[in-house]
């Protein structure tokens, strides 16, 4: 992974010092519209099927109202299965003014999409459009039969945020044939939808039910998007910081956030989210064109949690539950059981061993003076262990989970609590090992870093008269390695990096400034484990560089 990192900031320093030009003439962009980093998904040459959820589908009703997509999707006739992927596309259209809103896309049960929306550019400009796909290739157990489905963009529109959101989605199956033979992917999907902690209702639980009685491995994957005060929640600060400068309304409880999961009453882990900021966060100019990374589908957190197996295979129903200690705001809690099945066995039992998940973490909390203001410093640190058995038609194999997490936020407060200068560290992972008869089956390792930098000065009488400028430097660093336990082999490893500053004046609704630049760079593999590269520069919320490596034609 050292070796993998040293050649990542080599070509971070040889794309933004333009040393890659020779290899892809520069692409001028002239418009707005919203540009992302990331490699889009790949799609195999088989024969293939499309299906219309929406077809420019109007966020608002003729009086204004919300309105939603929905129906039942049906897996086509000519592309019934198996399938080599399964994609979702997106492609959305907004003009006038308006907030950054939520969408969602809920099949049976299951919320196979969550994310944001972009701002638009303003009354009297273009109208902005945007695209993105999600790989739903993970669910495809869930794909296989009818289901109903219902999505959209939740917006509210007035006299002044006028902008509504045309939203076009399909689902494209592509058939699997030899050379692209269907992946491995979970037998069997379970949905619980999503709920809404609050500071007066912390807890919030789920109910899994109808499970399969001969499950042998189980993930929960956990989307977490935080709301009003927890919006930003790195910059949250200490109370008594918030106590201090009252006039400028800060968001208290310190910044560090968890969300504690447990299985019928026994903690299971600890969830924590990528510090994602939406394209309202600090300064809407900040991400006019590039946006900050997963704005338009929010990145979720994986956790094994097969030694639970035991608990989820008799056949009732089971409390799934997340606590967030310090809310501030609200957290939109969404999880899915993704569920692997003995083919050989109707059923199997197992049992958890082993179950070191702290309450709360190892914690510490400093508040200092400097110059100007306060220096507001949390530090926390996780270890937890779980592990446990379950009997399977290939014998009885134990699995071990491994959980680490290091977080650190250092926020220099001044200006009256109307400057704030954050600097973040969040990393940690998860290891996995299984073994039958003593001997390690299977071993794998998922490591993470979420480095955030932000800046942001604040002069605000209303929405409509104000001054806000800011910066942020923000990276997502993943990275998947498998083993014997003892030595570890990567698999994937992937670096995007975000660099944006902006400023905002509004007088009685008129903007008097609005500008901004910034810079995004993805080193990595696409979805094939092929190398890729694809740096983005922008002035003035026009595109100066747009370079790829390979290019795509």
């Amino acid at each position: 992974m050292r070796i993998f990192t040293i050649v990542l900031s080599l070509l971070l320093m040889t794309a933004v010092s333009g040393g890659i030009a020779s290899a892809d003439p520069v692409l001028e962009h002239d418009t707005d519209d919203p540009v992302l980093a990331a490699p889009a998904v790949t799609r195999p040459d088989t024969p293939h099927c499309t299906v219309t959820l929406a077809d420019a589908f109007r966020s608002n009703a003729a009086d204004g109202t919300s309105q939603f997509y929905e129906g039942t999707l049906t897996p086509p006739k000519a592309c019934a299965g198996p399938w080599a992927k399964v994609v979702m596309d997106q492609t959305v259209t907004v003009s006038g003014r308006q907030y950054d809103r939520i969408g969602d896309l809920k099949i049976g049960d299951a919320e196979v999409w969550w994310g944001t929306t972009e701002e638009p550019s303003g009354e009297g400009n273009r109208p902005i459009t945007y695209h993105f796909d999600k790989d739903l290739t993970p669910y495809s157990a869930l794909l296989r039969t009818p289901q109903p489905f219902h999505g959209g963009i939740e917006n509210f529109t007035s006299n002044v945020y006028t902008g509504v959101y045309a939203q076009t989605v399909t689902l494209t199956y592509y058939r699997a044939d030899r050379r692209h033979p269907a992946p491995d992917v979970p037998d069997h999907v379970t949905g619980m939808g999503h709920v809404d902690a609050t500071p007066a209702a912390p807890t919030v639980h789920f109910t899994a039910k109808d499970l399969p009685r001969n499950i042998t491995r189980a993930e929960l994957e956990v989307t977490l998007e935080g709301h009003a005060c927890d919006e930003q929640w790195f910059d949250d600060v200490p109370d008594e910081v918030a106590a201090k400068y009252p006039a400028a309304g800060m968001c208290g409880h310190g910044p560090y956030r968890e969300a504690n999961f447990a299985i019928d009453g026994t903690a299971a882990g600890s969830a924590f989210t990528f510090p994602h900021i939406y394209s309202g966060g600090i300064v809407p100019q900040l991400w006019r064109p590039i946006v900050a990374i997963d704005t338009f589908s929010l990145h979720s957190e994986t956790y094994d949690v097969t030694p639970f197996v035991g608990k989820l295979v008799d056949g009732g129903a089971h409390d799934l539950s997340f606590t967030v200690p310090d809310i501030g705001g609200e957290w939109t809690v969404v999880p899915t059981l993704l569920l692997h099945t003995d083919d050989h066995a109707a059923r199997t039992s197992g049992a958890l061993t082993q179950d070191d998940v702290a309450a709360a973490p190892v914690r510490k909390t400093t508040v200092k003076d400097i110059a100007g203001g306060v220096n507001a410093t949390v530090k926390a640190k996780r270890h937890d262990v779980t592990a446990g058995y379950v009997d399977t038609s290939a014998g009885r194999v134990y699995t071990r989970v491994e959980r680490t997490r290091d977080y650190r936020n250092s926020d220099d407060v001044t200006g009256g609590g109307f400057t704030q200068h954050v600097v973040q560290a969040d990393s940690g992972q998860q290891t996995s090992t299984s073994t039958v008869d003593g001997r390690v089956r299977s071993a794998a390792r998922h490591t993470w870093s979420y480095p955030l930098t932000t800046d942001a000065t604040a002069n605000i009488t209303d929405d409509q008269n104000l001054r806000i400028s800011g910066s942020a430097e923000m990276t997502q660093i993943l990275g998947d390695l498998t083993g014997d336990g003892r030595s570890w082999r990567p698999v994937r490893a992937s670096r995007e990096w975000l660099s944006a500053s902006g400023v905002l004046a509004r007088t009685n609704g008129v903007n008097t400034e609005a500008d901004g630049k910034s810079q995004t760079l993805y080193t990595g593999p696409d979805d094939l484990g092929r190398p890729y590269l694809h740096y983005i520069a922008s002035e003035h919320g026009r595109i100066t560089q747009n370079r790829e490596l390979p290019p795509r034609r």
